[in-house]
């Protein structure tokens, strides 16, 4: 596969597409305006001939005259129009406040905590971590949907912090590992394209187009049961009811045709992420075979793969595979064909699946393994993947469950001078307890040696594990985490990371941000630019510079270039994190242009230290964003 070409490809015509869902609501606006237009010279003309039978041409012209040009009528139509299909796409953005957790359960999922003692969950568990390590994204939480017996999938959410993964049953009864992982690093691809925020935003657009249509309808339903007696009649009620029912069939009428188009521009919209999203999910996990095997296997059992969930129109262009067994393929469809799918993976599939229609021989004979783990890693994987799978299960497990994640998140901390690490231990026992300090002191040693990547790894899923523990034990967590990084008086890298990330993840949720132009926040830029030189350049000043340059040449709208390069006391931690609470008010859009040139800066020299890949792991953790690839 021509992966590249295949991703850039499908991001312009997505692009394209976006536009039309723009011209689609631009002629929803027109709509309202003729028929509003219309249904006011009906109106004029029945109250005209009710109220002055007798007052000849006049009257009769009058309804021509509504129906000229009128720019003020215009601009209160558009104002309606907008408000209703605004108000419904706010109203229900609102109840997914929570995000991808709030969609998977509208969808009838089922939320997997770690520590889960079914197998082909605690499998499914691994997967996602697994993806979520090895791509340097928040682990997202992970969902069943238990009456779903096809194979199918989806991510959904407004950013990487709110993020969830949600598989069918039958996907968890019917694939193989490899095929599950081929699955949800589809699902992974649409989180780090930027196609699970647009996706979420999509079911809104949707909704609130689709009210306009439900408001004519029952405007309808309501007046056809209106009796009006003839005395009434004579007096202009029957126009009266005749206007308003013209009216709700106006708007019943443009609802309909909107929400024709915004399927249709929907569908568009899904067909062309989903090639991207196979082509990318390929690239992370090099094993086209599994991707390959989930599709042939969808395709072994079309029939049994619809989704039952009365929201499966509204989640079509969210599903890994078609939520309709229809099997129509044309306008409207969610997906590409299968087939051409699985040809732009495998080139040579003849298009049989009768070998795919028993689950997998992995679990033909029972059950996956306890702890969800292959026999082997495949050669052919990734080493950020293969170093994620292969974390030791004894780890694994103690970070699922809740007090155990703590202890492990305390360990990373405990100090190798003994007076130190004795008065950590005194705060652990007052906190938290003899129990968990215990643990601490037992996970100690073997943390400590242990390679950095893997240490940052054990913090990520210890985080999610420590979010089980409700807000008072989570709150308790984040005290100890940033006591127990300063008690010896400063601030190693890792600390540093592992204070924000545990204060991001476990704090209370902030408030919706204002939103800053990258030019208000050239000095912050420059900043978090010049800590990632230094970073990479411990003891060249001068090639940290040339670094600094060539990362604020990359991101030209952020100005960093005209500012003075900062030393290093300028990029000390304090002074670190008060820019990046800046930064955060950049759009998606610039966080990504800064994360963009933060990579540049790293791969200035050619050769990437373990400090520069925990702090830009760090900037895209704390700006919420993707790391670059």
């Amino acid at each position: 596969m021509k992966f590249f070409d295949h991703q850039e490809a499908a991001r312009r015509r997505t692009r394209l597409l976006l536009v039309y869902y723009a011209l689609a609501v631009i002629l929803i606006v027109a709509a309202f305006y003729i028929a509003s237009r219309g249904v006011a010279a009906v109106a004029l003309g029945q109250l005209g001939s009710a109220h002055d039978p007798d007052s000849g041409r006049s009257a009769a012209a009058a309804p021509f005259r509504v129906l000229a040009w009128d720019p003020l009528w215009l601009l209160v139509t558009a104002g309606a129009s907008l408000l209703v299909i605004g108000g419904g796409t706010l109203f229900r953005r609102a109840s997914l406040a929570e995000g991808g957790a709030a969609v998977a359960r509208s969808a009838g999922g089922r939320e997997v905590v770690p520590g889960t003692c079914e197998p082909g969950e605690r499998r499914l568990l691994n997967v996602v971590e697994e993806m979520a390590l090895a791509s340097g994204v928040p682990v997202p939480r992970v969902f069943v949907l238990d009456e779903e017996r096809g194979v199918n999938a989806f991510a959904a959410g407004f950013g990487l912090h709110d993020a969830a993964v949600a598989v069918t049953r039958g996907a968890l009864s019917r694939l193989s590992r490899d095929e599950l992982q081929g699955v949800v690093a589809h699902e992974f691809s649409h989180i780090l394209n930027g196609d699970m925020r647009l996706n979420s935003w999509l079911i809104g657009v949707l909704f609130g187009i689709l009210v306009t249509s439900q408001i004519g309808l029952g405007l309808m339903r309501v007046l056809g049961r209106v009796r009006i007696s003839s005395g009434r009649r004579k007096g202009g009620g029957g126009g009266i009811v005749l206007v308003l029912f013209l009216a709700g069939l106006a708007l019943w009428v443009i609802g309909s045709v909107g929400v024709f188009f915004a399927r249709l521009i929907q569908g568009s919209v899904a067909r062309e992420r989903e090639y991207l999203a196979d082509a990318s999910a390929v690239q992370f996990t090099r094993h086209p075979a599994g991707l390959a095997g989930a599709l042939k296997r969808i395709g072994a059992q079309r029939s049994g793969n619809a989704i039952q969930s009365p929201r499966r129109l509204e989640l079509a262009h969210l599903l890994f595979a078609p939520a309709s067994a229809s099997g129509f393929d044309g306008l409207f469809a969610s997906h590409p064909p299968l087939v051409a799918r699985i040809r732009r993976i495998e080139p040579d599939f003849d298009g049989d699946f009768r070998a795919w229609a028993r689950p997998s021989a992995e679990l033909a004979g029972g059950a996956p393994a306890p702890d969800g783990r292959p026999a082997a890693a495949p050669e052919h994987e990734p080493e950020a993947l293969a170093l994620a799978r292969g974390l030791p299960p004894e780890l694994r497990e103690a970070a699922a469950q809740p007090e155990s994640a703590a202890a492990l998140l305390y360990a990373l901390l405990l100090g190798d001078d003994a007076a130190l690490r004795q008065r950590q231990r005194g705060r652990l026992v007052a906190l938290e307890g003899q129990p968990v300090a215990a643990q601490a002191e037992a996970w100690r040693a073997a943390l400590r040696s242990a390679d950095p990547a893997v240490r940052r790894m054990v913090a990520e899923l210890a985080v999610e594990g420590v979010r089980q523990r409700g807000s008072a034990g989570c709150a308790t967590c984040v005290r100890l985490v940033r006591e127990l990084s300063e008690s010896d008086g400063s601030l190693s890298l890792f600390e540093q990371t592992l204070q924000g990330r545990v204060a991001r993840r476990l704090g209370a949720a902030e408030g919706r941000r204002r939103l800053l132009p990258p030019a208000a926040l050239r000095a912050e830029a420059a900043v978090a630019l010049a800590a990632l030189a230094y970073a990479g350049q411990p003891a060249d000043d001068s090639a940290a510079e040339a670094a600094w340059r060539a990362g604020a040449a990359q991101a030209p709208a952020f100005g960093a270039a005209d500012a003075p390069f900062p030393s290093r006391a300028e990029c000390a931690y304090a002074a670190l994190q008060a820019a990046f609470e800046r930064l955060d008010g950049l759009s998606p859009a610039d966080k990504g242009a800064l994360l963009a040139a933060c990579a540049r800066v790293v791969r200035e020299d050619g050769f990437l230290t373990s400090d520069e890949t925990e702090l830009l792991r760090a900037f895209a953790d704390f700006l919420g964003q993707p790391l670059p690839v």
